[in-house]
């Protein structure tokens, strides 16, 4: 089967973009694969390859820059799986004044073009910044910078996707003249239903974006006790509106020092509103315990994606993942969580960081990422490649810690684990309902726990 698959995705991408079937760990050195890899340039190379794939019986996986470190392709013991790797597919247009681009554009580069044209991205993961937006509409993203402006699913207008029968429809507000379409409020909701997926119902080939425009920022940095984190947090939700992003992490090396606070203010209006906002903030921060060092406007350059006071907010430079994989793996956990369960997430997180330090990790770090409505928490352990103190072994019981708390079902270490699919009753099984309508031959993502 793979000589006559391989020539039929050979004919739809053409011979150089067909990579032969190799493995792929994803970023805690998991093993996903192999895949027989394909690299699409356009969203009817992508049909094409639906097509092949289908027509041959060969499972298909969606592939972004990163695969992600809470196992969201588990189980692909079957063979082949074509990954399609939509990195080709990165071009930004503009339907009037909304932004459309590719799934496989990376958010950083993405944010810089915006910024030109005085738009921007409001919400990212806090990593290098080559997560694809693709990739954020898959995992409907609630988490890193920019949760304070709201969700990804807020800030797109509508998606293109190819079906699992090599058809494509644009959802939301973004179809095109003569295509019904589907509201995001109301029913049927089908932008909404494909938020989260993880590729289930479909390969996400462009992403039309709410045209956001580039806030003026205030960046507010200093420290909080650990005895005052909760009185600190519960700022989170009292000063929605005022900030972006709202972040305290606490690391490993440093933990007698207490949490770092990074927050920044936001005006959309005016750099004058952004100070005078900032000023208030950082009086009922500082009432609340914490200690602030430093507050900076952001410059024009920085605004406008061009200045290193814009590439401080991203961990490190674009091209920093591979060195970091190069020595190391993570082993995360990811929760949301409302603001009352705050107090058993604490609990729990400084109890997993404890049996982490006390396992002999090197690198770990507790961070909390806070919106008006709700809190996500990481927990993030970095461990060398040859000498792992943190296996898959000693995570599974804090993932059962975790999945008992009072959590959002979105993350906890992996996709959608199966605690958490247990409760969503009706929802799952309007879920497989649509999949079967999307992916009548169930053909994306063999093995994923919300589609099996």
């Amino acid at each position: 089967m793979t000589g006559p698959l391989r020539e039929a995705l050979a004919a739809a991408v053409g011979p150089a973009h067909v990579t032969a079937p190799a493995p792929l760990d994803d970023v805690a050195g998991r093993p996903c694969g192999p895949f027989l890899r394909v690299r699409p340039a356009s969203t009817a190379e992508v049909a094409a390859v639906v097509r092949a794939c289908r027509s041959s019986g060969a499972p298909l996986v969606p592939l972004g820059a990163a695969t992600a470190y809470w196992a969201p392709l588990p189980g692909l013991g079957v063979t082949p799986i074509v990954g399609i790797d939509l990195s080709r597919l990165d071009a930004l247009s503009f339907a009037g004044r909304a932004p459309v681009v590719g799934a496989g554009a990376a958010v950083r580069p993405l944010d810089q073009a915006l910024r030109g044209r005085g738009l921007h991205l409001p919400i990212h993961p806090d990593a290098f910044g080559h997560t694809s937006v693709g990739a954020l509409v898959a995992s409907a993203c609630t988490s890193g910078i920019g949760m304070g402006a709201g969700s990804i699913g807020e800030a797109i207008a509508g998606v293109e996707v190819v079906t699992g029968t090599g058809e494509v429809f644009w959802t939301g507000s973004a179809a095109r003249a003569g295509v019904p379409p589907f509201l995001r409020e109301g029913f049927p909701d089908l932008t909404g239903a494909i938020l989260g997926a993880e590729g289930g119902l479909g390969v996400v080939t462009q992403v039309a974006l709410r045209p956001r425009p580039a806030p003026w920022r205030v960046h507010l940095r200093g420290a909080v006790p650990p005895e005052r984190l909760g009185a600190v947090v519960a700022h989170g939700a009292a000063l929605g509106g005022a900030y972006d992003t709202f972040r305290l992490a606490r690391t490993l090396g440093a933990w007698e020092a207490g949490y770092t606070l990074d927050v920044w203010v936001i005006s959309a209006f005016s750099a004058r509103e952004a100070v005078e906002r900032a000023v208030e903030v950082q009086r009922r921060l500082n009432a609340a315990g914490a200690r602030i060092d430093a507050c900076t406007a952001e410059s024009a350059a920085a605004r406008a994606g061009r200045s290193p006071d814009y590439d401080a907010r991203w961990t490190g430079p674009l091209d920093g993942l591979d060195p970091f994989l190069a020595r190391a793996r993570l082993r995360g956990l990811d929760v949301n969580a409302p603001y009352e369960a705050f107090p058993a997430l604490l609990d729990a997180a400084e109890a997993l960081l404890a049996a982490q330090r006390g396992a002999g990790v090197p690198e770990s770090r507790l961070a909390w990422y806070l919106a008006p409505d709700f809190i996500n928490l990481g927990v993030h352990a970095t461990v060398p490649k040859d000498a792992d103190p943190w296996p898959e072994s000693r995570s599974a019981p804090w993932f059962a810690r975790f999945a008992a708390l009072p959590i959002v079902p979105y993350r906890l270490g992996r996709a959608w684990p199966p605690a958490m699919l247990d409760g969503l009753g009706l929802t799952r099984a309007l879920l497989h309902e649509l999949r079967r309508a999307l992916d009548p031959d169930r053909l994306f993502v063999p093995g994923h726990p919300l589609w099996t």
